[in-house]
């Protein structure tokens, strides 16, 4: 199988803001900005485990996935959402033009990508998938571990929207090919040559993220389901919701428990509960914890509303 298209880029350039220093922005990287890593960033944290993402899953829906970047435990990693793409003429082209010109939902992901007003995607019977973008979507300046990450993001985000829309063929891993106006040997973000196929990096992706619910999302009152992924985590995995104040800014807990990953219906690291909750402001909050230093990691946060 062999499907070739370009898609041209028709999404606005949202959010604009980075905050400096820490990485922990939303949106697209401003112009002329140098976006490092944190400085007491490691390739792989110790307390940190490997993350059990799979590859996704057919979806018949709307939805397709698309990665960002998050700062976690003084590392940069990988997180995934779900969004709605109107009229998805080609999942995977119009995953990535998603990725490079707009804004996550959680304003704690960002990316470093700059708009290519085309992006051109096919992917062979051996589930090698081309991405052929413009130069111009390299033109952020980054040191290395980000130029590494951002490339992760664009290669996570096209196998998860091919896999998702049941392109690819079975049995076989996918990789990236990545072109730059039509050519292999361009230096991605003067750092990364682009002169072999990219496959997926799973120390790269973050060990723990809550899927649903999606960040400022909204629900009925009643019974809400949580589901996300997770690692295994030496000390544990838990959750807690709390109920937030808006009018006072506090927040005061409704409940806990701990994760539990691999329930019929699901992934080995997938985990899923449910819990009745009245009209108000909520967070959840999912994280492992470090048996060695008894200290919480790769923490994620969900703020959502619930209704009457």
């Amino acid at each position: 199988m062999f499907r070739s298209r370009r898609t041209p880029t028709r999404y606005a350039v949202l959010g604009l803001t980075v905050v400096l220093g820490t990485l922990a922005a939303c949106g697209i990287a401003i112009p002329n900005e140098q976006l490092s890593m944190p400085q007491a960033a490691t390739s792989l944290q110790s307390s940190t485990p490997l993350s059990g993402v799979e590859m996704e899953s057919l979806n018949t829906t709307d939805h397709i996935p698309v990665y960002w970047l998050g700062e976690q435990d003084t590392t940069v990693s990988l997180y995934r959402e779900f969004v709605t793409v109107p009229v998805a003429a080609d999942p995977v082209a119009d995953a990535v033009s998603y990725m490079l010109s707009e804004k996550p939902s959680d304003p704690k992901y960002f990316s470093a990508w700059r708009p290519s007003a085309t992006v051109g995607a096919s992917i062979s019977s051996n589930n090698v998938i081309t991405i052929d973008l413009a130069a111009k979507a390299f033109a952020a300046s980054l040191d290395h571990g980000m130029a590494e990450r951002s490339i992760a993001q664009l290669v996570f985000t096209a196998t998860a929207a091919a896999s998702n829309a049941g392109v690819l063929t079975e049995g076989l891993e996918p990789s990236v090919r990545i072109l730059v106006d039509g050519q292999s040997d361009y230096n991605a973000f003067g750092q990364i040559p682009l002169d072999h196929n990219f496959a997926r990096d799973a120390k790269l992706a973050a060990p723990l993220w809550i899927i649903d619910p999606q960040f400022n999302s909204s629900f009925a009152s009643g019974e809400v389901t949580f589901h996300g992924v997770s690692a295994t985590f030496t000390g544990g995995e838990f959750w807690e919701i709390t109920r937030r104040d808006t009018d006072t800014s506090t927040s005061s807990a409704v409940a806990t428990g701990t994760l539990s990953t691999g329930k019929k219906g699901f992934g080995h690291n997938e985990f899923s509960f449910s819990y009745v909750l009245a009209p108000g402001d909520y967070t959840v909050t999912a994280w492992g914890m470090d048996s060695a230093s008894s200290k919480r990691v790769g923490t994620e946060t969900k703020d959502f509303t619930v209704t009457k």
